[in-house]
């Protein structure tokens, strides 16, 4: 009876590990590493699903034929008139003995090295899976109905927003407040960093944004790096209180535009520039300012129209009745100055010693993609001069890097779509001007009759041996051999690039 039980194990699991279920479910393994490390689900995870359903049909098939087997087996098992029938059978029960075995040993070894990979993957954002893990984790988002702000106001926004998450009562601005809106009020997008304590005296943070082209859903991400100062000139709670009392309706009635925005970034000083100012009371009243005797320094709301603010002065509400004084200190000189590439509010910066340094400063935000200047610094970041309004001649995304190789040449990144790909500008007058490198396509084999360029997101040039070298990846969506990068070299100073090789 024993022997009866091994000889049915064997023929039934031989048959289910065959060495063609080892390739599918080979397959099923790196795509389904490759999905974690990689993403892009819509190419892989039909090959995913497809792989699942041939290991449960063919599991089901020999299950439900095993019955014919284990009776062909219990006959043949009687030790009755050796025959060719016995013979056949016993060749069968070997060659299923190996199947089961080189099976288990297969699918053992690649669930433990595919479990180990897909883990890889979902930590210290390794891979794609690490950042599902991440936005699941950090990531809210709530419908946004009251998007009048002529009829709701600010409150519509943030009744929306608690109905989710559980946000401090004293909220600071770590990146500006703002909100586009149309003729009739209906909001168009909003984005904002915001900060605070929360119950138990420790710093959380909120990353607010919206647009209504894309979807009727407002996004939250929690728990991101912030600059957490707490100072006062950033408070949020002005903004309530000066949108209750501006007439923003009537604000943008005399400019008969289709879209205007608004601007909140807290305290201001506008030093004797009376351009656009005008102080506002509680209530509501409004003056505009003449021959100050003092700066013009307070809480202010800029309300304008989009890229025309040449054209149509903003006007810049000042709250009187809020109190407004700024700190005397320099809160980049308190940091400690690193050499090379380092960080200030977020943004990033290159010194080239203790005390000559750039700095890619934000100074506009729209739909997830930011403005830059680039600003100097020969005093330990005492003081800065912005020596470059425009260093990315007009295009838009996020920046991927800054780097000086001495005091004229240097490097600057900007990526797009999440980092999915990016562009390298070069500059050879200490950053007054820039210009973008060019960098030669490397084409790949996709299929036997298709090629792409996977490399497409430059890293930062470094200096090695007198030439300059530089790495390009393959961005967020990239997933050409397992994530390799191209070398590049230059003995120009980086006006022209030469393929060197992959490197991983």
């Amino acid at each position: 009876m024993l022997e009866e039980n091994k000889t049915r194990r064997y023929l039934f699991w031989g048959r289910v590990l065959n060495p063609i279920i080892w390739v599918v479910y080979g397959i099923l393994c790196f795509y389904g590493y490759s999905l974690s490390q990689y993403g892009n689900i819509k190419r892989k995870f039909p090959i995913i699903i497809a792989c699942f359903l041939v290991l449960v049909i063919w599991f089901l098939w020999c299950f439900l034929s095993k019955t014919k087997e284990n009776k062909f087996a219990i006959e043949n098992g009687q030790e009755l008139e050796f025959s060719e029938e016995e013979v056949c059978f016993q060749r069968i029960v070997k060659r299923r003995k190996l199947f089961y075995y080189f099976g288990c040993f297969a699918f053992i070894g690649m669930t433990i090295v595919t479990g180990i990979k897909i883990y890889n993957s979902s930590v210290n954002f390794n891979g794609k899976l690490a950042w599902f893990i991440h936005d699941l984790k950090n990531k809210r988002q709530v419908e946004f109905r009251q998007d009048n702000i002529y009829e709701y106001g600010l409150e519509g926004i943030f009744n929306a927003i608690e109905s989710k998450i559980e946000m401090p009562e004293e909220l600071y601005v770590s990146d500006d407040f703002k909100l586009s809106f149309e003729q009739d009020g209906r909001i168009i997008s909003f984005d904002t960093y915001l900060y605070g304590k929360n119950e138990n005296g420790e710093t959380e943070s909120f990353l607010i944004t919206y647009d209504h082209n894309r979807t009727n859903k407002i996004t939250i991400n929690l728990n991101g790096f912030v600059n957490d100062d707490y100072d006062q000139i950033h408070k949020i709670q002005p903004l309530f209180d000066m949108m209750q009392a501006i007439p923003i309706e009537e604000a943008v009635s005399n400019w008969n535009q289709k879209e205007y925005g608004v601007l909140y970034s807290g305290i201001r000083n506008w030093g004797y520039n009376t351009d656009g100012i005008v102080y506002l009371d509680k209530e509501g009243n409004t003056q505009l300012a003449k021959d100050p005797m003092n700066e013009i320094l307070g809480y202010t709301v800029s309300v304008y129209v989009p890229g025309q603010e040449g054209i149509f002065i903003p006007v810049r509400f000042i709250a009187t009745w809020l109190k407004a004084t700024i700190t005397p200190q320099d809160e980049h000189n308190e940091k400690e100055i690193e050499v090379g590439c380092m960080y200030i509010d977020g943004e990033e910066a290159f010194f080239l010693d203790k005390t000559h340094g750039y700095w890619l400063q934000v100074v506009d935000a729209a739909l997830g993609s930011r403005f830059y200047a680039l600003l100097e610094t020969q005093d330990s970041g005492v003081t800065w001069e912005t020596i470059n309004t425009d260093p990315y001649m007009g295009n838009t995304g996020v920046s991927a890097g800054i780097t000086f190789i001495d005091e004229k040449l240097g490097f600057i990144g900007l990526s797009h779509s999440g980092g999915s790909y990016g562009n390298l500008y070069r500059t050879e007058d200490g950053g007054l001007s820039f210009e973008e490198c060019v960098i030669p396509s490397i084409e790949v084999p996709l299929t036997a009759n298709e090629i792409y360029s996977p490399f497409d997101l430059p890293h930062m040039p470094y200096e090695e041996d007198g030439k300059l070298k530089i790495l390009v990846g393959q961005g967020q969506d990239g997933d050409y051999n397992g994530g390799a990068k191209a070398m590049f070299q230059s003995v120009d100073n980086g006006i022209t690039w030469e393929y060197i090789k992959e490197v991983l």
